[in-house]
C-alpha cells in the first residue's frame, strides 16, 4: 500500500470523484502515523488509502493543517463516539454505513473546520 507524505497544500490530497460531487482524501503518511498513535496500532494495521467524503479538503483557520482523517478519528474518539477496535475495523474493512454530516475539530489545534463533513461508504475506493 502507499500513502503519500505532502507538503503544505492540498494538491493532490483531495481529487475529485463523480464531477467533483465527492473527494478522494488521500491518506499522507504523516495521518496514518498520527491515526496509529491514537488507535495504539502499528501504522501497518491500517490498510485504507483514504476515504471518500462529500467535500474537499479544507485548511484549519487557526494552524493551516488541511483536514483529514485523523482528524475524523480524532473527534470520534474524543467524543466518545467510537471506541479505538470500532475506528480500526473501519479503517481495514470501510464504513458500514452512511455516516451523518457533523463538525470536525482540529486534531492539530482544536479548531473547528468550517462546514459540514461526512465520509460517502458506498462509493468504491
Amino acid at each position: 500500500m502507499k500513502h503519500t507524505d505532502a507538503g503544505s497544500t492540498a494538491l493532490g490530497l483531495s481529487v475529485p470523484v463523480f464531477d467533483g460531487a465527492y473527494h478522494k482524501w488521500i491518506l499522507t503518511g504523516e495521518e496514518l502515523s498520527h491515526i496509529a498513535e491514537m488507535l495504539n496500532v502499528d501504522s501497518s494495521a491500517i490498510i485504507k488509502e483514504g476515504n471518500i467524503m462529500n467535500r474537499e479538503r479544507t485548511a484549519c483557520k487557526s494552524c493551516g493543517k488541511f483536514s483529514g482523517l485523523d482528524d475524523l478519528v480524532h473527534n470520534a474518539l474524543a467524543l466518545g463516539i467510537h471506541t479505538p477496535k470500532f475506528i480500526l475495523h473501519v479503517l481495514q474493512n470501510g464504513p458500514q454505513n452512511q455516516s451523518p454530516g457533523h463538525e470536525i475539530q482540529c486534531s492539530k489545534c482544536g479548531e473547528i473546520f468550517d462546514g459540514s463533513f461526512w465520509w460517502i461508504p458506498q462509493i468504491p475506493w
